[in-house]
């Protein structure tokens, strides 16, 4: 990992905020802020004091970096993120994903709210990603592209594991296809109707470019999305951001659920995958069912709004 003044200073100025090494980590979207509570033992940093790191502007975004146990697993979180749309780079959307891996982070869990474009998705549905997708804005991503043939983004054993977990706690949970659009203003239909001839099962505004960015720094990676609507495509048919944002904090206990599983996971097993190439681990700073196409019956475009 490239080394830089810029994270030596936000590293040490953590040092002294009590944050440690830790394998595990999240970026915690719109509505899921409050899964930070299952977070034991915290030292609570709001972005604005830490040095170099990018600050949250979006509401519903906490913009606090937590430091504590989840289960038995030292755990570095972003309560909130940063947007390419809030006039960030590509740069700047990875710093965070840096500091973390200073702190010896090797998997991270992504969560976002996302208009679902799958006709078979219902409100506050979960979904595990698959694959993701980027038609359009990939420009504004700069250089987190530039390795976009490499391998997925998102770890299979990590996905296996999160659908496991689901199924042992009796939860119903989805898999499927992330679409990314730059917001942040909500899709066009004729948008919509693209991103679902592409196969996508839900869009959102967030996620690809951090995952993107962790894929170079060598972390595995798991996505979970919270279906926070599901557009039928009838007319005048709106979305009101405080019904998505509750939506997702209505789900966002059954995503704790599954985020404690995970960790516990990574803190018992390390989640090692036998058949991954090797990764260069950063400096230890203490010494469902797959997606099956569901066409419209009507054949109308099913749009959704996307969320982060």
């Amino acid at each position: 990992m490239p080394r830089h003044d810029p994270l030596d200073a936000t590293a040490d100025f953590l040092d002294t905020q009590g944050f440690a090494a830790a394998r595990f980590g999240m970026i915690l979207g719109t509505g899921f802020g409050s899964c930070v509570r299952a977070v034991e033992k915290k030292s609570v940093v709001p972005y604005g004091a830490i040095p170099h790191f990018p600050v949250s502007t979006v509401k519903g975004h906490e913009g606090n970096l937590v430091y504590g146990t989840l289960g038995d697993a030292p755990v570095i979180v972003m309560q909130g993120r940063i947007h390419l749309y809030e006039g960030y780079n590509g740069r700047q959307i990875a710093y965070p994903l840096e500091v973390m891996r200073r702190f010896g982070v090797e998997v991270l869990l992504v969560t976002n709210a996302a208009g679902g474009l799958n006709p078979g998705y219902v409100t506050g549905d979960l979904m595990v990603v698959r694959q993701h997708i980027h038609p359009i804005g990939g420009k504004q991503m700069g250089d987190l592209t530039s390795d976009s043939d490499g391998e997925p983004c998102y770890n299979a054993s990590l996905r296996d594991s999160l659908l496991e977990i689901s199924i042992q706690k009796n939860m119903s949970v989805q898999q499927g296809i992330l679409a990314w659009m730059p917001g942040p203003s909500f899709e066009t239909r004729a948008e919509i109707a693209l991103l679902k001839s592409l196969g996508a099962d839900a869009v959102t505004m967030s996620t690809v470019p951090e995952a993107l960015a962790a894929r170079r720094l060598g972390m595995r990676t798991a996505a979970i999305s919270c279906i926070s609507n599901v557009w039928t495509g009838q007319a005048g048919e709106t979305v009101d951001p405080d019904d998505v944002a509750s939506t997702v904090e209505s789900a966002a206990g059954r995503c704790a659920d599954l985020l404690a599983g995970l960790a516990g996971l990574v803190g018992v097993t390390g989640l090692v995958d036998p058949d991954s190439p090797d990764r260069t681990a950063g400096p230890d700073r203490t010494a469902g069912p797959d997606r099956t196409d569901r066409p419209d019956p009507d054949g109308r475009v099913t749009p959704g709004a996307s969320r982060s």
